[in-house]
């Protein structure tokens, strides 16, 4: 029965287990008999068949040659009107030129070779293929392509005639013709011109991916980019190239309008967070499905430099096609590939280093910091921060413009009467700490070859990545390896193969980086006038004046701790299949795809030791420095069936017709565990076998399965009029037995008016003109917002139950602890599907011969259904309420593409240049809730803009006590202090009560609270702009956003100095000039007042404080040059370049802050992550 989604039996489980041995072995077998077949096939000798003198097609002939050697062929259309004619000619184990000559006698054909390419063409007079000489005249000319490299192997033939010929290894031709008569130069990948010959001629092609001829990978299959009716965008590898990060989501980063791309800190390695067109539902990240070459995976876990194309699916039409697991978008990746019959040797290797992003010259002089933190501590609390006495301040001022410790003035001195280190310097911990330059290796290896009957690919990379941490260096590597392997068994069946391995390591010293990290420590209490290390070399960790702890000691675990992370990750991917040709037209594939992730963790906490007096070594126990040692593991496995049939074919050469039927199976698993255990016998050597003191053991795993049909049904009449329907049947796992299927149906219609005839007189100014619609449903069954879900996101309907020792209710049982079950919240029994239904209209327009391009699209996207939180419970049941399919989101959003490429003459040489425009924005909506039904503001309810921030308004700062009381509003919700003085902030008493308030904190009352902003990124924007010219090329990219609300955080230390914390170990240098005074009535910041900003009256959000992120990004820079091949092929060269390129060169932003990336604030508002960097690359390509 098609509930049965799981699938127990041992048997089962056993056949998994050989299928994913047979899948580790297939690429070998396939590449080892490829090779045997190959040595057999010598550079134009064909394999020793028993074919006799017989009657064939010139087809079946050419055919056989082809399929026998590496010999391919070219020809013009004359030629091919000759396919089906027949010849005698014996081909039993002759040499292929042998057969060729032969047939070219019995033809009236003439062929040339360059290589392993041959160009036939139509010849009065051939003998052994020479051609016809006749009353013709000799031109010669060159053919190259943009970047005005020369094309080898591009064809030259005769149009109306019967020459022709192909280039030589310089793009050079000579060429015999009939006077009058033109000429067309071909090459494959390019677009064919015909041109009036002239002695001396210079041809240069285009590449046929840039119009509308190019074709669009979509949902198991490929179209034509001018009968796309969804809504798809598409990069290509030369957008790709050259960037120096290892992360394909930051190369993507602005590239795609809609296609939202995030990351949380700048750690090396960190997960990209991929979005497309908004907010999507309440209980899930909204993450879009991603395929590499039709088979699940990460764009972190991938070598850009194997990425031929991105296309990103966003509507549903477009989408439908893979159904429960693409219910808010799909990005396919396909990898590169070759089939020009020679083979490639590609190198790629640069070395990068890096610098910050923003400002990091923080005030360093002790006797300042001193004196500002010491104000601000004493406004609140009446003593000071820092502890210093009158005595101590004369020994800072003393050494005030010290940059470098003065031997006659040392930083560190021991006092007589108590015999402690004090400490008296201007140190600076920022640059102490972090040392931004992070030199980074990176080597990518292609190996690539074969024809469309056989052809392979090889490739691995290799990436040394340093750091930023100055004290221990953080180290990561990634190495990367892919084979992909296709191969025309018989002309009908065609076999095919993939494997990739993806391994990384991250080793970071310090606190474990997952669970909480450094960062986030030290930019507390290392202060300027205390330094990190004693005279005598013992770490500094206890002040003398009071406990605190520079960095809370996480700078002294850097500079001598033994505490870690490392983290390993390693993913393989093995995918097989087979193409059955049942007919013409008619094609069946299967696939078996196994995917194996492993995460392998440990973190190790560690004793340190200081010093407080000479000669005086103690230990640092306590938190973070618990000896400890946890060793965990996660893996999953992931198997996928497919088997799906292709139908094309057009009748009356009008009617083009194809279809996809098919079902797809999905099964995985998920297990982790993480042994732990405190008190090692060693501080080096990290084996749990070494814990003496309590153990513990976390483990969870879980299984789910997919079951799912699909097909699509395409029409178009001659290209004009396009008509698509998708439909999807799908079952989960995740939803009770009664709700796992769900059927997701969509229709799309596009209309070419520029094929019309009517259309034809605007023609040569509108060359393409599009509209298209779509409306369809797609299905989402992803939980995995484990917090709503209480952590069970694989079984949402069940509720869970866990163990726990009674010892947590102060209830022991004989003396002993004893275990008991404990119910989690309820759940709904009747779960189901999400349902997204998407409406799409865009517009493509192509003018001037498709030189100015412009697409634009409108959506709107509902997800019906929603899981959202039921009515509230009464509180006496002590459990929160179920999540219920019972909520709408409504996304209405446009996104516009416009590009302009063109080219004129410079020098006598092409000149090409390109400027490209993406612009997107969104906006969301809950329409429908039934929970929170007075609608408390800051929690979900009917009606509520997505993102939405309410605060206060300010209107300025008292500028003195007299003031406030003037004014007679009551501030002291705010807090009892610091808030009708002056120096304090003027609030808005909007409702006019003279009191400023909440009431009751609803969307009905709300007091004086206003919306003030919102905080989803708005405006999404890219410019691109491309120029090529002699063998040097030039690209920039810029990247941005036009609006994003945050208030900053409390411990935004960065923002706002002190009035977070007096502590803060990093002010910026010119924060001292915002704080008010009578001296400085003009302030940004009120009067100095420490916690202001973390607890009192300016934690409250407001508009004076609230943050604008917008930002523009010149994202990534690259100069490249070209050597000419007459200098390269000196050396059996086929291509040398060498590039320079920059990336996050630089950043204007609305943000009031020059010492904070917007984008480390939109993960974290108190901005405490890993620095972001600008990264500078020196690069080499080499092509064989």
């Amino acid at each position: 029965m098609r509930e049965n989604v799981y699938i127990k039996t041992w048997r089962w489980h056993i056949a998994q287990r050989y299928v994913s041995a047979l899948m580790l072995l297939a690429p070998v077998a396939c590449m080892a008999s490829t090779s045997a077949t190959l040595a057999a096939i010598g550079h134009g000798q064909l394999t020793a068949l028993t074919a006799g003198n017989s009657m064939y097609t010139v087809k079946s002939v050419l055919s056989y040659i082809e399929k026998n050697s590496n010999y391919v062929f070219v020809y013009n259309a004359e030629v091919q009107k000759m396919m089906p004619n027949r010849v005698r000619v014996n081909l039993d184990g002759r040499p292929a030129l042998q057969i060729l000559d032969e047939m070219c006698a019995a033809t009236g054909l003439a062929y040339k070779a360059q290589g392993n390419q041959i160009s036939l063409a139509q010849a009065k007079n051939a003998q052994s293929g020479q051609p016809d000489k006749g009353q013709k005249r000799r031109i010669k000319g060159n053919v190259s392509d943009a970047k005005g490299e020369p094309i080898v192997g591009a064809t030259i033939s005769e149009k109306g005639g019967t020459g022709g010929t192909i280039t030589d290894i310089n793009g050079d031709f000579a060429l015999e013709l009939t006077p009058g008569n033109l000429v067309t130069v071909s090459y494959v990948g390019f677009k064919p011109q015909t041109v009036k010959p002239t002695e001396g001629m210079h041809v240069t092609l285009d590449e046929q991916t840039r119009g509308l001829d190019e074709v669009v990978v979509i949902g198991y299959g490929t179209k034509k980019k001018a009968n796309l009716i969804g809504a798809v965008s598409t990069v290509g590898a030369e957008e790709l190239k050259d960037r120096p990060v290892t992360n394909l989501g930051q190369m993507l980063q602005g590239q795609v309008p809609n296609l939202n791309i995030s990351f949380g800190t700048g750690t090396p390695g960190e997960s990209a967070t991929l979005n497309i067109r908004g907010k999507t539902s309440l209980t899930n990240s909204g993450a879009p499905l991603v395929l590499i070459d039709g088979v699940e995976g990460s764009i972190d876990r991938i070598n850009p430099n194997d990425i031929e194309s991105v296309s990103v699916l966003k509507d549903a039409a477009s989408a439908a096609i893979y159904g429960a697991r693409a219910g808010f978008g799909v990005v396919l990746i396909t990898t590169k590939s070759n089939k020009d019959g020679q083979a490639h040797i590609n190198y790629n290797g640069r070395f990068s280093f890096s610098a910050p992003t923003t400002k990091t010259d923080f005030m360093t002089v002790g006797y300042d910091v001193a004196r500002l933190v010491d104000e601000f501590n004493t406004a609140k609390t009446g003593s000071s921060y820092s502890g210093l006495n009158a005595d101590d301040y004369k020994m800072l001022e003393k050494r005030r413009y010290d940059t470098t410790e003065n031997p006659a003035r040392p930083w560190v001195v021991v006092d007589p009467q108590d015999g402690r280190y004090h400490y008296y310097g201007n140190f600076d911990w920022y640059n102490y700490i972090f040392d931004f330059s992070q030199p980074t290796w990176n080597h990518n290896l292609n190996v690539s070859g074969g024809t469309d009957k056989m052809n392979y690919m090889i490739s691995g990379g290799m990436n040394d990545h340093d750091g930023l941490y100055a004290l221990s260096t953080d180290k990561y590597s990634t190495r990367t390896l892919m084979a992909k392997f296709n191969a025309e068994v018989t002309p009908w069946l065609r076999v095919f193969s993939t494997a990739s391995l993806f391994k990384s390591k991250y080793k970071q010293a310090g606190y474990d980086y997952e669970g909480g990290g450094n960062v986030g420590n030290l930019v507390f209490h290392a202060m300027p006038w205390i330094v990190p290390v004693n005279p005598d070399g013992t770490n500094v960790y206890l002040l003398p004046n009071s406990k605190d702890k520079p960095a809370d000691g996480f700078a002294a675990m850097l500079r001598t701790g033994n505490g870690f992370t490392q983290v390993g990750k390693t993913e393989q991917t093995y995918a097989i299949g087979a193409v059955l040709k049942v007919m013409e037209g008619l094609e069946i594939t299967g696939k078996l795809t196994y995917r194996n992730y492993a995460k392998e963790k440990q973190a190790r906490a560690a004793n340190i030791q200081y010093a407080i007096r000479p000669n005086e070594v103690l230990t640092a126990s306590g938190w973070p420095f618990n000896n400890k040692l946890k060793d965990g593991r996660d893996t999953y496995e992931n198997y996928v069936y497919d088997l799906y049939a292709n139908f094309h074919r057009t009748f009356a050469d009008v009617h083009n017709v194809s279809a996809v039927v098919g079902s797809n199976y999905e099964r995985g698993h998920y297990k982790f565990v993480e042994p732990a255990g405190e008190d090692l016998t060693s501080d080096v050597l990290n084996d749990l076998a070494l814990s003496t003191g309590a153990k513990s053991v976390k483990s969870s795993q879980n299984e789910f399965a997919l079951m799912g049909y699909f097909a699509r049904l395409s029409y178009d009449y001659n290209g004009r009029y396009l008509v698509e329907a998708n439909m999807r049947y799908d079952g989960t796992s995740r939803f009770p037995r009664n709700h796992r299927w769900g059927f997701f149906p969509s229709v799309a219609l596009g209309w070419r008016i520029s094929e019309e005839a009517f259309f034809a007189p605007v023609r040569p100014v509108v060359s393409n003109l599009k509209l298209r619609a779509s409306l369809g449903s797609l299905g989402n069954q992803i939980t995995d917002n484990s917090a709503k879900f209480n952590k069970n996101t694989f079984y949402p309907y069940m509720r869970l139950i866990s163990l726990a020792n009674t010892t947590t209710l102060n209830y022991i049982f004989d003396n002993t602890q004893a275990t008991y079950a404990s119910l989690g919240d309820p759940t709904s029994g009747s779960l189901t599907w999400e349902t997204i239904v998407t409406q799409n209209v865009g517009l493509d327009v192509g003018l001037f011969n498709n030189r100015l391009s412009l697409a634009l699209d409108v959506y709107r996207r509902t997800t019906k259904d929603m899981l959202a939180a039921a009515r509230a419970l009464p509180a006496v049941y002590g459990y929160n309420a179920p999540y219920e399919n019972n909520g709408e989101l409504r996304t209405n959003g446009f996104e516009l593409v416009v590009g302009w490429n063109d080219k004129f003459n410079l020098a006598g040489k092409p000149f090409y240049y390109g400027v490209n425009l993406t612009l997107a924005d969104s906006k969301t909506k809950i329409t429908k809730f039934k929970g929170n039904e007075s609608k408390v503001l800051g929690q979900d309810y009917e009606g509520m803009e997505w993102g939405e921030i309410w605060g206060f308004r300010i209107k300025g700062i008292y500028q003195s006590d007299q003031e406030a009381i003037d004014r007679g509003v009551d501030q002291s919700f705010l807090g009892s202090r610091f808030t009708d003085k002056a120096g304090d902030l003027i609030f808005d008493d909007v409702d006019d009560s003279k009191k400023i308030d909440i009431g009751k904190g609803t969307l009905d009352n709300h007091g004086d609270l206003v919306r003030i902003g919102n905080s989803t990124p708005r405006y999404h924007y890219g410019i691109t702009v491309n120029m090529a010219w002699m063998g040097f090329d030039f690209s920039m990219f810029w990247q941005g956003i036009g609006k994003q609300n945050i208030y900053p955080g409390g411990n935004n230390m960065m923002f706002w100095g002190p009035y977070a914390r007096a502590y803060s170990s990093f002010i910026p240098k010119d924060f001292p000039a915002k704080v008010w005074s009578t001296n400085n009535r003009g302030a940004y910041f009120p009067r100095p007042v420490a916690d202001l900003a973390r607890e009192l009256a300016m934690s409250k959000p407001n508009d004076r404080y609230l943050q604008d992120l917008a930002y523009c990004r010149l994202k990534n820079l690259t100069f490249g040059y070209t050597l000419p091949k007459s200098l390269t092929k000196k050396a059996y060269l086929e291509k040398v370049r060498v590039y320079f390129s920059g990336e996050n060169i630089f950043i204007t932003s609305k943000l009031k802050s020059d010492y904070l990336d917007p984008e480390q604030m939109t993960y974290d508002s108190n901005g405490r992550v890993y620095p972001f960097s600008k990264t500078f690359s020196f690069g080499l390509d080499v092509s064989f």
